[in-house]
């Protein structure tokens, strides 16, 4: 039974199976046991305690599910299952159930006894079934196949959370911190992706001339850099940043520039992420921007390019196709780097790979400030217990541990914010980072400290980046040229690749909308999508939902949601066409 249980085990964790194999049977059963109960089931114990729920597991089982599960019923859901036990929860579960099953067990023993003892081939056959004894495993896992809209559902042997209550609610709240990030990230990529795809065709386009961030790289070794976000911070430390102006190089996020200007400080650059929305922020002084580098990620707002800044960099972010393609035809010259995420991000991020030693942060406080949200002093008005209006906008709202080791409030998103910030910073092993809000939340892997210290901390040397920019565009004259010329093969590429997907899509408008088998017909067309791998990316979310609704018998809905793809495609086809 072990080997049978085992083989199968490996093909969906194969560092768990080696962990079982490890363990000792005769050592695991000194702890863990199986005892008959008066129905003739058998009852796990592990440590005279125990694990399966009792006086009848099977009973209980189907007691638990029946409470717990409520709303996780498509292919596409989830239910985690806290311990294995004799398996008892899962056989119910699967039995009752179509979605994805995770057992997270984290004692080895019960698994080796279970594993030797129980037959669990049948729960691995349909593809359904992944065990973990592992936290992050179970929520990488997790995290790799949760789309939009999925539902997760909770079930776990009582007994045993009695036992583990401490390791279930840190399992419950990983899981949903990830889904958390990730539904951020996919009702992002829903909201933009077409922007995305679009921005970029459009920013390739024309004679603007645009120097490939890398040309940068490690150019600024060693030297101090100022991250400047719009948090309330930023005007508390105006006049500090003006005093030792000549002790850093200013990265600003476009959101920053009018206290700036007002503030009669240029940045060395502004960077800018955002995909649209960018003229509500940046001043009309276009003096004023034509001392300052901008560096621009490759999908962002083609506003940015009537605007008349000093130089523009272009920021390739690898969660682009784009960029990857790019970076395929011209290996020496085009680095595709770590997506942004935010503007922030993207500055820190430019910050490191422009090779400063010393980075500091200021407006980067993710929390408001007596209710004040943004260095311009805006207001989040209270919309209800739960939610702030701000420019408009519905936020929710929660706390977060400050750096004064209280809590202070600030929007759902920002919080997620400062888990992307401790990730990156627990990888940085060779920056100084430095933060001045004396309110804002606590980012593990900073120091906060008030300007004036750290500038007795860090290095005094100015810098002469306008200088540095010059050389390293004089040295790259002839690049913005090579890449233009690759960018436009790129296109032609991808319209040859769509012409016979568009040529069967007016097919399907002429003679299948009618047709009784509209839906499989359809389905061939969608298959040949990812022949154009940018394509895909720009149908990424109607790609998700198609693979939801292949399940459903509502053919109105299906039709509906066909001419609207298809329509899309048409209209991808036509920019691509205006390219050309």
């Amino acid at each position: 039974m072990f080997e049978k249980n085992i083989n199968l085990l490996e093909k969906v964790n194969k560092s768990l199976a080696n962990k079982i194999r490890r363990v000792n049977l005769s050592e695991a059963s000194q702890r863990v046991k199986a005892i008959k109960n008066e129905k003739g089931e058998y009852i796990l114990t592990c440590d005279n305690k125990y694990v399966d729920d009792t006086p009848s597991p099977t009973e209980a089982a189907q007691k638990i599910y029946e409470e717990s599960v409520k709303s996780a019923v498509s292919r596409h859901d989830f239910i985690v299952i806290f311990g294995l036990g004799l398996g008892n929860l899962l056989d119910y579960t699967h039995d009752k159930s179509v979605c994805s099953l995770i057992v997270y067990e984290p004692d080895l023993d019960i698994l080796r006894f279970t594993f030797e003892y129980v037959d669990l081939t049948k729960y691995f056959y349909d593809g359904r079934l992944y065990i973990s004894n592992n936290l992050a495993e179970c929520t990488n896992y997790i995290e790799k196949k949760y789309l939009l809209d999925d539902k997760i559902e909770f079930v776990y042997l009582k007994n045993y959370v009695l036992q583990h209550p401490g390791e279930f609610k840190v399992l419950t709240e990983r899981i949903f911190e990830v889904c958390q990030s990730k539904i951020i990230d996919m009702n992002t990529t829903k909201r933009l992706s077409k922007d995305w795809i679009n921005n970029i065709f459009s920013n390739i386009s024309g004679v603007d001339i645009h120097y490939p961030i890398n040309i940068l790289e490690n150019r600024f070794k060693d030297k101090t850099a100022l991250v400047l976000g719009a948090g309330p911070s930023l005007k508390d430390n105006i006049e500090k940043i003006k005093e030792h102006r000549e002790n850093f190089v200013i990265f600003a996020v476009h959101r920053t520039l009018e206290t700036l200007r007002i503030n009669g400080i240029t940045p060395d650059f502004c960077v800018v992420i955002d995909s649209k929305y960018v003229k509500n922020s940046i001043t009309p002084n276009l003096k004023y921007l034509s001392e300052i580098n901008l560096i621009s990620d490759i999908k962002a707002d083609t506003y940015l390019k009537k605007l008349n800044f000093k130089n523009v960099f272009t920021y390739y972010s690898k969660n682009n196709l784009f960029s990857n393609r790019l970076e395929e035809k011209l290996p020496t010259k085009i680095k595709a780097l770590e997506t942004g995420g935010t503007a922030t991000i993207c500055a820190y991020r430019c910050a490191k790979y422009l090779g400063f030693k010393n980075i500091i942060f200021a407006g980067i406080d993710l929390a408001f400030k007596n209710d004040t949200v943004y260095c311009d002093g805006q207001i989040a008005v209270a919309n209800n217990e739960n939610s702030v209006k701000i420019q408009n906008i519905i936020r929710n709202i929660t706390t977060v541990k400050s750096v004064t080791g209280e809590y202070v409030s600030t929007r759902t998103d920002y919080a997620n914010f400062v888990k992307q910030f401790e990730m990156l910073f627990v990888h940085d092993k060779t920056s100084n980072l430095y933060n001045v809000t004396t309110f804002g939340a606590f980012i593990n892997g900073m120091k906060y400290l008030q300007m004036e210290e750290i500038i007795k901390t860090v290095s005094s040397d100015s810098t002469d980046s306008e200088n540095i920019i010059k050389t390293a565009i004089n040295e790259n004259l002839d690049l913005p040229d090579i890449v233009a010329e690759a960018s436009r093969k790129i296109v032609n590429e991808e319209y040859e690749k769509i012409k016979n997907i568009v040529e069967l899509t007016n097919e399907w408008f002429e003679m299948y909308a009618e047709h009784p088998n509209f839906f499989d017909y359809a389905a061939k067309i969608l298959v040949l999508i990812t022949s154009s791998m940018i394509l895909q990316e720009y149908l990424q979310i109607e790609l998700i939902k198609f693979s939801k609704l292949m399940f459903t018998n509502d053919d109105t809905k299906k039709k509906e949601f066909l001419i609207d793809i298809f329509k899309l495609i048409l209209s991808y086809n036509k920019n691509l066409h205006n390219l050309i």
